[in-house]
């Protein structure tokens, strides 16, 4: 009996619908959130950057004025539809860490499928 992939993670995601910068080396982009984790995050875009790009992500979560800076790196991609980021544990800071992961916590919303 195999797992679904939700069960699989560590840290469970969120359908979330926000607007988001993604900047990589060559490239600032403005594009809308799938779905967040406090490892990670997908964004929707039809030309998605390629695996292993190292990039950061700006996000203002609702309720926290702050705006988040989260390293990473693109994690998978799928042409046409989005990306996944996983965020850098280490390089994200304790203060956007804490911020997400009370964000998390007290979210309403429903688990991703």
């Amino acid at each position: 009996m195999s797992r679904s992939p939700e069960s699989r993670r560590a840290c469970p995601r969120v359908l979330l619908r926000l607007e988001a910068a993604y900047e990589d080396p060559a490239n600032q982009v403005f594009l809308t959130t799938r779905d967040l984790s406090e490892s990670g995050i997908y964004l929707w875009a039809s030309e998605p950057p390629r695996e292993g790009v190292a990039v950061r992500v700006l996000l203002e979560l609702p309720g926290h004025p702050a705006i988040l800076r989260l390293p990473g790196v693109v994690a998978r991609r799928e042409p046409g539809v989005g990306f996944a980021v996983a965020f850098d544990r280490e390089d994200v800071g304790d203060q956007a860490s804490s911020t997400l992961r009370e964000f998390m916590r007290g979210s309403q919303l429903s688990p991703s499928q």
